[in-house]
């Protein structure tokens, strides 16, 4: 692993390294028979990112509506459960990001 986490795969392997085992396991599994965990990450593995090179970059509008409200940005957080326990202050460092920076934060 790189010295800083830079994909989903590396972030998982740092909370496994960092969280007792009861706290990972709780983050990481899904309920009952995990199908709809499976389902996601299989659905998360089939998005590729086609890499623009040396294109212009300096007009791109990512804003777009969510339920009908206008966002500048795709990028949504919500609250789950249990966030103390990888956190002590639970959800107040995601609360902290600034509001232009996530327009929406669902409460």
């Amino acid at each position: 692993m790189a010295a800083e986490p830079v994909n989903v795969d590396e972030f998982q392997e740092l909370a496994r390294q960092s969280l007792p085992k009861m706290y990972y396991d709780f983050f990481t599994g899904g309920a009952e028979d995990q199908y709809t965990l499976k389902e996601n990450e299989e659905a998360f593995h089939r998005i590729t990112i086609q890499p623009r090179i040396l294109l212009d970059m300096s007009n791109i509008d990512l804003s777009t509506t969510v339920l009908g409200y206008n966002i500048s940005t795709p990028v949504m957080i919500a609250p789950t459960s249990r966030h103390q326990l990888a956190n002590l202050s639970g959800l107040s460092p995601l609360q902290r990001i600034p509001f232009n920076l996530f327009q929406t934060f669902i409460q």
